[in-house]
């Protein structure tokens, strides 16, 4: 994903600072007419490199294996709305909208030739059909996808069994004692890291049994509007951010998860009121 990485970053640090910063920009694809939400990246067996655009009417996959000459190859349509958010697992994206009409799976498999797709609107062991989801994480390491902010369980998060990417099935859910609503968060072999943004805290939750996760301890963020986590590949650290203005990015020593220790926090710009929205982690 070196390509799709660096369009992403070059995009940030031109919005930014209106210069480059030791890097150079390589390519633009212009969407005049749609507010663009969230990038995932893919590369196929053949090493062609995707990016997977989230638009306000779907998801545009763009090959970027040439960075100076992007080219958008399909347009998987979706109800619209100005959020929407795709992780990928197994050769599949899945992708979830505020728009409605459940998750949306995308097999990639064929690439450059062509995709197939389709709505997962829940199964047997949900009463309710799923609709609306903010934000989703994949625990690549067990298979399971958990989805944050549906119209399911008063917004908890929903754990969905994704091993057979082509027949996605509920396995259970999770809503907290501090607050049902989960806006975000990272899973890792089957421990969750809940981000509870209107209570502004981080909560580590063992899913080992889908059927009755347990919560192992909390955290306060700086500036208590917890948006979104993420796992350091050491996973002795977790990085959160607030989304909220004069918000930090910060870090935590999770070595003992119910022991959570701040060890360090930043700032970009202080003073200027900026908003750190979303952290991720790309090796080191």
């Amino acid at each position: 994903m070196r390509n799709f990485i660096y369009l992403l970053v070059v995009f940030c640090c031109f919005l930014k600072t209106g210069q480059a910063q030791n890097i150079s920009l390589a390519g633009t694809l212009p969407y005049p007419t749609q507010v663009l939400s969230n990038i995932c990246g893919y590369t196929d067996a053949q090493g062609n490199e995707y990016a997977l655009v989230g638009a306000e009417l779907g998801v545009d996959i763009v090959d970027i294996t040439d960075p100076a000459n992007p080219v958008s190859l399909f347009f998987v349509n979706g109800n619209q709305s100005i959020w929407r958010e795709i992780k990928t697992f197994n050769n599949h994206a899945f992708i979830t909208t505020e728009g409605g009409g459940g998750l949306k799976v995308v097999d990639l498999t064929s690439l450059p030739a062509s995709i197939a797709e389709f709505d997962y609107l829940g199964d047997s062991l949900i009463a309710a059909q799923l609709e609306t989801i903010h934000a989703l994480h994949i625990d690549t390491s067990k298979g399971f996808c958990y989805l944050y902010g549906t119209n399911l369980f008063d917004g908890g998060a929903v754990i969905l069994d994704i091993n057979n990417p082509a027949a996605p099935h509920f396995v259970g859910y999770y809503q907290s004692p501090i607050a049902p609503y989960i806006h975000d968060g990272y899973a890792d072999n089957d421990t969750l890291y809940a981000c509870h943004i209107y209570e502004g805290i981080l909560e580590i939750v063992d899913c080992s049994d889908k059927a009755n996760p347990i919560s192992i301890a909390t955290q306060y963020t700086p500036t208590e509007f917890t948006h979104n986590s993420w796992l350091t590949n050491d996973k002795q650290h977790i990085l959160t951010t607030d989304e909220n203005s004069g918000s930090f990015l910060a870090v935590y020593n999770i070595s003992n998860p119910s022991n959570i220790q701040e060890v360090a926090r930043t700032q970009v710009t202080p003073g200027s009121g900026s908003i750190v929205h979303n952290t991720h982690v790309l090796n080191d």
